[in-house]
């Protein structure tokens, strides 16, 4: 071979070489992932999950086994189902936790757009309506009080305000749904705890979860009136964590850290129930006695812990009969991601 040709051979596989090494760091660019991931929780047991992710590292051992680097996992308060998903559409956090409801909404909302479904089921409680207020018993008891508020995390949206909706249509039919819709406030739980334990307060009731439903009824000031198991018919889940479509597909391997993290710990508290009382009492500094978280982790009936989406259909069913959310969905695979198909939901 002639050196010309020679020389112009070298070039042109030099170039050739230079052309593919631009074209790997362009693809490489474009898979990167994630290095941070944020979670919105809410107050209670009922995030206990998200405290033995976070406590135990589990999405950054995860990442690591799949080469991902080093991530930060960050959690973000709110006091209500609103502001949780406000915090999600507007790209705040990354997964937001909050009950069936909520979800329910957000994925009506953003059905064919922004797509968010379920991640994952976290647990199911009993949520307990509790009152400081002698003259209410039952539910009907509630009609003409003009001095009387109830607490709910966010009127309207959240898990609670719907299952209040729920009673109400129950006890005096469809067209009544939202009877005791004027009487409810939006208020964070601690805070209703505390109007409810002070008394003479507007806030007389408050439809409370665990640990502040425990406390509230410790005190002879305080009984409850009925609980979200009562108007389903049966235990339900209560709260799911759920995400947006574009995060999940621009980061499938830490998506799947994320929610093999949450099956591990829901795993690991339903095998060691003492130590994720102790895990929730040191991780939330809270003021309750242990063997009283204890007591609550412990018992099926008031706070279990299960991947299982269970009577998320009757919320759909009725959220959709009153015209909460437009579309119906066929079955719970509709709001869950696919990675939740091995369950029996319902």
């Amino acid at each position: 071979m002639k050196k010309s040709v020679l020389k112009r051979h070298v070039r042109v596989l030099a170039a050739s070489a230079a052309i593919v090494g631009m074209s790997v760091a362009s693809t490489t660019g474009a898979v990167a992932e994630t290095n941070e991931v944020r979670f919105a929780q809410q107050f209670g047991l009922l995030y206990l999950p998200m405290h033995v992710v976070v406590d135990k590292k589990l999405v950054q051992r995860c990442a690591n086994d799949k080469g991902l680097g080093e991530v930060k996992v960050t959690m973000h308060r709110f006091s209500g189902g609103a502001a949780v998903n406000q915090a999600l559409l507007s790209g705040n956090v990354d997964f937001a936790a909050g009950g069936i409801g909520p979800l329910l909404k957000l994925w009506d909302k953003t059905k064919g757009r922004l797509n968010v479904r379920a991640m994952t089921t976290l647990s199911a409680m009993p949520l307990k309506l509790n009152t400081n207020d002698d003259r209410v018993k039952k539910l009907e008891d509630y009609v003409g009080l003009t001095d009387h508020k109830i607490a709910t995390p966010s009127v309207k949206v959240s898990i609670q305000a719907v299952v209040l909706q729920m009673a109400a249509k129950k006890k005096w039919g469809a067209d009544n749904a939202f009877k005791l819709d004027p009487m409810t406030v939006s208020m964070k739980h601690p805070s209703a705890m505390a109007a409810l334990l002070a008394g003479g307060q507007a806030v007389k009731s408050h439809f409370a979860t665990l640990p502040t439903s425990f406390a509230e009824l410790q005190s002879d000031k305080i009984h409850n009136v009925l609980t979200s198991y009562d108007v389903l018919g049966g235990r339900h889940s209560t709260v799911a964590m759920y995400n947006k479509e574009e995060w999940m597909k621009a980061n499938p391997k830490m998506y799947e850290c994320v929610w093999t993290s949450y099956r591990e710990a829901i795993n690991w508290i339903n095998d060691n129930k003492k130590e994720a009382a102790a895990l929730f009492h040191r991780f939330t500094k809270s003021k309750l006695k242990l063997e009283d978280i204890e007591k609550m982790v412990g018992d099926e009936k008031e706070m279990l812990y299960s991947l299982t989406p269970e009577r998320t259909m009757e919320f759909a069913k009725f959220m959709h009969s009153i015209g909460a959310i437009e579309n119906m969905p066929a079955s719970w695979k509709d709001y869950y991601w696919d990675n939740n198909y091995d369950q029996n939901g319902s």
